[in-house]
Parts: C-alpha cells; structure tokens; sequence
C-alpha cells in the first residue's frame, strides 16, 4: 500500500516479510493519496527501521488496453472532491460478492489494474494500465475463479454454468483487453527491516 506495489514486487528480507503486525494510524487531516503513501513510508521507516531500493526489470507482464470499439465502463459521477483512502485490497480490489464476481465502484483504470495483478488467475504477472482511460468507472466482473483444491466437486458445490475465464471477461465484459508482452516493471528491495518496539 504505502509503496503502490503488489507483494511479487518485493523481495529481500524474506524472513521478516510473513510477519503480521496491527498498525493503527490516523492524519490529522484530510489528505491524498500520494500523502498518504509518503505518511506510511515515513511510519515504516521509523517504526520498522525499514530501508529500501528500487530495481526496474524487464519481466513477463500483461498490459491492459481497450479494446475493439468502445470501453464498456460506466462513468462514475460522484465528485472527486472527498477524501481520498490509501490504495488497499479492499478499496481497489472489487467487493466479491461470489467468488468470480467482483463489484467495482469509483474505479480508475490504474487501480484495476492494479486489482488485476493480485488475482491468481493472472499468474502473479504485473498488469499494467495502458488504457489511456482517464475518470472513475463503476463496473461488473464476472469470470472462472481459481480451481478449488481436489475434492470440492465431492461436496456438491460443482456448477455446470459456463463462466468465461479472466481474459475473455475482461475483453467480452469491459471492452477491454489483457495482452501478454514483456515490459519494464519496478521492484522494491528490502536493504534492513528490524521488528518494531512496543508502543
């Protein structure tokens, strides 16, 4: 969140990076969200003495463009003007209301794009936002989730309905589309990281 990253984007220092911690933390202020971002990075490095570097590789990505014709998004028309959240799983990630079915609301093209590099049915790859597409959108998502582990069809929650996979969602849905091509993307190196004192 506070570096604008997926977790494949960060590396080194492994050992501390499963660890979970409860951060509880408040602006005095209304802020953006690039504020936001430098706020978090700042309370990382004083509680977590945390040090890192960038690194720009050239890796196996998915570029989202629009597609034939017309996107199929609708604008959003709530004002921009309110406060803004930082950039999280559940802000930007679409409200699952089954799985396969994501609900998105006051997304921009950069977030979903965003969303998308989290989802397992992209294989982990970076997806990167080359629509061009400027605004919020409101917008439906419905595809073929991840398999479930053997032994779920077992227990009588198998479907016969026929659900289109991630890629041809995206493209038949949204009149967008995933392209598969090599491209530039940053990685965060974790130099130091120290487990946090008590407060």
């Amino acid at each position: 969140m506070a570096y604008n990253i997926t977790v494949s984007q960060i590396s080194g220092q492994d050992q501390w990076l499963s660890e979970r911690y409860d951060v509880v933390a408040k602006a005095e202020h209304p802020v953006s969200r690039d504020q936001m971002r430098g706020m978090l990075q700042a309370l990382l490095a004083e509680r977590f003495k945390l040090v890192v570097h960038w690194e720009t590789r050239e890796v196996p990505v998915y570029a989202l463009l629009v597609g034939k014709g017309r996107p199929k998004l609708r604008p959003n028309d709530q004002s921009s003007a309110g406060v803004i959240n930082p950039l999280t799983p559940t802000g930007a990630g679409g409200t699952e209301l089954r799985s396969g079915h994501l609900v998105f609301r006051n997304e921009s093209m950069s977030d979903f794009a965003w969303a998308l590099s989290r989802m397992v049915v992209t294989g982990d790859r970076v997806v990167l936002d080359n629509t061009g597409l400027r605004g919020t959108y409101d917008f439906e998502l419905t595809f073929e989730p991840p398999r479930r582990p053997s032994g779920a069809e077992a227990t009588g929650t198998a479907t016969s309905i026929e659900v289109p996979s991630i890629f041809d969602a995206v493209q038949e849905q949204l009149g967008l589309r995933l392209e598969s091509k090599k491209g530039p993307v940053q990685f965060l190196i974790v130099d130091h990281v120290e487990k946090p004192s008590a407060n």
